[in-house]
């Protein structure tokens, strides 16, 4: 079992950064574009990942298969991040988060439409701002520590 895990890392891990490398990437532009990938793929506003990315991509001279990669392979901690986000925003912004749908229609009948939609954009806004506060920093922990991986792996790509 342990062997067989081995290769399916080689297959499906180290043989394309492999070939990210031998493409002219430079380790320290792979790890900053996995990084990245990983700090856009877990905003917690669904839908904007996949643009923030490309947009992030193109403007800094970043492979887009990679980070788009990257922002697939985190789409489930998104997932899973969006609650604790939007939990922490709720307590910080003071607006009241539902999560089921009969409590959002009743959110919305039982005020105007103006001040219910007011409302949800407060708290994605801070949401973000959470997500920035606490992703950031980890995105850059996992920057500063694939940097030396990727240039061992820069080595074996010569050789």
């Amino acid at each position: 079992m342990k062997r067989r895990f081995k290769i399916i890392l080689k297959r499906k891990v180290t043989n394309p950064l492999i070939n990210f490398l031998r493409q002219g990437l430079t380790p320290e532009m792979l790890s900053r574009t996995i990084a990245s990938g990983l700090l856009v793929g877990t905003i917690p506003i669904p839908g904007t990942s996949t643009l923030l990315c490309t947009a992030l991509s193109l403007g800094f001279r970043m492979n887009l298969a990679l980070i788009q990669l990257v922002n697939y392979l985190v789409f489930p901690l998104q997932i899973l991040l969006f609650v604790p986000f939007y939990t922490i925003a709720s307590k910080i912004s003071g607006k009241i988060i539902f999560f089921n749908a009969s409590e959002i229609s009743a959110q919305f009948a039982g005020s105007n439409w103006q001040t219910a939609s007011i409302d949800l954009l407060w708290l994605a806004g801070t949401s973000v701002v959470v997500w920035l506060l606490l992703m950031f920093p980890v995105s850059l922990m996992v920057y500063f520590i694939l940097k030396p991986v990727m240039k061992r792996f820069a080595r074996r790509a010569k050789s």
